[in-house]
């Protein structure tokens, strides 16, 4: 991963959480971009969490996982998790679309489970769209938006 000015904001984001939540965050980012290099990340530095949103365009609505960063804990979410068939993996929520796994232990990531999630996830996100051509080796990273007060650290 590169050392952009958009990189070093997300660190500088996260920068106030302990140094667990710090490590789950960026080590859940890593294992997202292993397995697709040419997302975008969508950075949010928000009231209530820093979040990343991998979307394969520049658009949240193209979105298919995110992880929101919390004092104690990160969620591994899926933005149409609610559609996802037979998940291998009981995933938290109850809203109409996105679901999560809330990861509190470095030393406990259900890795397989978690990609086979994130596989389907990237299929969800592209019904009815084609995967756009991406000659690029890595995707973007995008700062959308950084709120002023925060309810976080």
């Amino acid at each position: 991963m590169s050392n952009s000015i958009e990189e070093k904001k997300l660190n500088k984001f996260i920068s106030v959480y302990d140094k667990q939540v710090q490590d789950i965050c960026l080590y859940l980012r890593r294992f997202i971009l292993e397995r697709e290099p040419s997302t975008n990340q969508l950075i949010y530095d928000g009231y209530n969490a820093v979040s990343i949103v991998f979307s394969l365009s520049e658009k949240m609505q193209d979105a298919f996982c995110h992880l929101a960063v919390y004092n104690q804990h990160v969620n591994f979410g899926f933005n149409r998790g609610a559609e996802i068939k037979n998940p291998e993996l009981k995933l938290e929520g109850n809203g109409k679309l996105i679901r999560h796994h809330k990861v509190n232990d470095l030393n406990n990531i259900p890795e397989e489970e978690l990609s086979a999630l994130l596989d389907k996830a990237v299929e969800l996100s592209l019904v009815n769209k084609p995967r756009l051509s991406n000659d690029m080796k890595n995707g973007k990273i995008i700062i959308k938006s950084t709120s002023g007060k925060k309810r976080r650290p």
